[in-house]
């Protein structure tokens, strides 16, 4: 067989997971809008995309899989989700596995005010959030809500353009400087993550968590695994009711008053390898998907104690080899 990651950027270790779980009779492409992706050197076959962000993306994509007989499609950055979703009919039309969540799964999500009325109405704790600065001053002048709070945008992603503020000024100023702000309770305690997975009728099938150690750019860095049946209860919880297929990465705070969801990004997420070290294997479960096979789930089965430690890696491609990268841009630059 042969899949596409779409957006594969820096994720090498994926690439390398993936060719892995698909053995010696398969293929793993890779696609981004830039000749100069490092991922590109674990692919066997690397090509140019349009930016997702170009009308024509999802006809590309298609046409990348119907010309060369590509059987899977995984996006791996936000942007993709809604579009591939979306078109979602369309790869099935064409007996093209995309793995991407429903579209409403994908605007719920991607919607940081909508992930908390959501949450709210399942029953998923989740920490207070307001659009209006008037009603988050109303709430700390009532006593219902404390100084620090955190501004952030409602459609961000990976951690650009948060700001948590101590008082009325910093407040209004971190909310007129923030692209579609929220205002959202400041939540003491340390950040867990989630890797989940659901089968293709959205029925939860693994749910691993991860305590993170440290953060870069918005990404998990380093992390350890945890079994905590608690979490590990409320990771079921939110798979069971997000409608979810495929991979999910969901972070959640842990303090006093137990854990509350922050957001949920349905796609790969940075502390991945972290499951996979575990054993989770979220890619040949997608490979059996595909080939119509029954997934037994595997939830509380993953060990705590495991650490992830990532590092960089430089890597010189030879010119020849970026000059040849087809390219499928709409600008046809390179």
């Amino acid at each position: 067989m042969k899949i596409l990651l779409s957006s594969v950027g820096r994720r090498g270790y994926l690439v390398k997971y993936f060719k892995q779980a698909v053995g010696k009779d398969g293929q793993i492409w890779g696609a981004d809008s830039n000749r100069y992706t490092a991922a590109f050197q674990y692919c066997d076959k690397a090509v140019l995309l349009p930016d997702v962000s170009e009308p024509n993306y999802a006809d590309e994509v298609i046409s990348l899989c119907k010309n060369n007989k590509i059987d899977m499609v995984i996006p791996l950055i936000d942007p993709e989700l809604n579009v591939l979703a979306a078109n979602r009919a369309k790869f099935d039309g064409e007996g093209i596995l995309a793995v991407v969540s429903p579209p409403k799964t994908i605007e719920i999500t991607f919607d940081k005010v909508l992930t908390y009325n959501f949450a709210k109405q399942a029953g998923i704790p989740t920490p207070r959030t307001v659009i209006a600065i008037e009603e988050m001053i109303r709430l700390i002048s009532s006593g219902e809500l404390t100084w620090p709070v955190v501004v952030k945008p409602r459609k961000g992603s990976a951690s650009a353009n948060i700001t948590y503020c101590s008082n009325e000024s910093q407040l209004k100023f971190a909310y007129e400087s923030c692209p579609e702000p929220m205002i959202q309770e400041f939540l003491p305690g340390d950040e867990y993550g989630y890797d989940l997975f659901c089968d293709r009728n959205n029925r939860p099938v693994s749910v691993l968590c991860r305590r993170k150690l440290a953060m870069r750019a918005g990404e998990t860095d380093k992390a350890v695994s945890t079994d905590n049946k608690q979490l590990i209860a409320l990771g079921v919880k939110i798979a069971e009711n997000f409608q979810i297929f495929g991979p999910a990465d969901v972070d959640v705070r842990v303090g006093n008053n137990g854990a509350k969801l922050l957001e949920i990004n349905p796609r790969f997420g940075g502390g991945y390898p972290c499951s996979h070290l575990c054993g989770a294997n979220f890619p040949a479960k997608l490979i059996a998907i595909w080939r119509n096979q029954i997934l037994t789930p595997d939830i509380g089965s993953y060990p705590a104690g495991v650490y992830m430690l990532k590092q960089d890696e430089i890597i010189s491609p030879a010119g020849d080899y970026l000059e040849s990268i087809p390219n499928r841009r709409a600008d046809k630059a390179g």
